[in-house]
């Protein structure tokens, strides 16, 4: 049931991203990636008391950038995540503190190299980072692929995430309640 949740639910979230995509809604689409980012690396996470950033960086590196190379790296998307899920700007400590470039998004037929030769030229590539919406998409979906490949050859990983997996949300539709609720109607009665 677990390996269920877990797969039905990443399909859920591609399916969600997807349709923000298809709509142009761009920042409900970047949040649900992230969460999508967070739900993934914190399954993968064999330490139960790192950190969010810890279990996010850790997985971005291991899996996301190794399948799809980003002009970015681990800690740029995760200020980025900071940003847009708690504030929705691209503002996060980690960039008021110095030291991680602010993602700049391409989207739809935009190119993010495009964009990043607008950034080098204006002279804010220590500031600023192109990354297509899209792409960082893909990112995820082949680092997701990658990491599902890896539990396919470590039992103990797969059972301890499909473990995690099994305390997903889950939904009933109105039918089962209803016969639930019905059974417990007639053995009220019957008492």
């Amino acid at each position: 049931m677990s390996e269920t949740k877990l797969y039905g639910n990443m399909m859920q979230l591609g399916t969600g991203i997807e349709a923000c995509l298809e709509k142009r809604l761009v920042a409900p689409a970047l949040i649900l990636l992230y969460s999508a980012i967070d739900i993934t690396s914190w399954l993968a996470s064999d330490n139960p008391n790192a950190s969010v950033r810890d279990y996010f960086t850790g997985w971005v590196q291991d899996y996301m950038l190794p399948s799809k190379p980003l002009g970015c790296n681990a800690l740029e998307l995760y200020s980025a995540r900071c940003g847009l899920v708690h504030t929705l700007t691209p503002d996060s400590r980690l960039v008021e503190r110095g030291g991680v470039r602010r993602i700049a998004y391409a989207w739809g037929t935009a190119k993010s190299s495009d964009l990043q030769s607008l950034i080098d030229r204006t002279g804010w590539s220590d500031r600023l980072v192109a990354v297509h919406v899209e792409e960082l998409y893909e990112a995820w979906r082949l680092g997701l692929l990658a990491f599902t490949e890896e539990l396919q050859e470590n039992s103990q990983k797969a059972t301890a995430l499909y473990e995690r997996a099994n305390k997903f949300f889950d939904n009933l539709a109105a039918e089962p309640v209803e016969a639930l609720l019905g059974r417990d109607d007639r053995q009220a009665k019957n008492v």
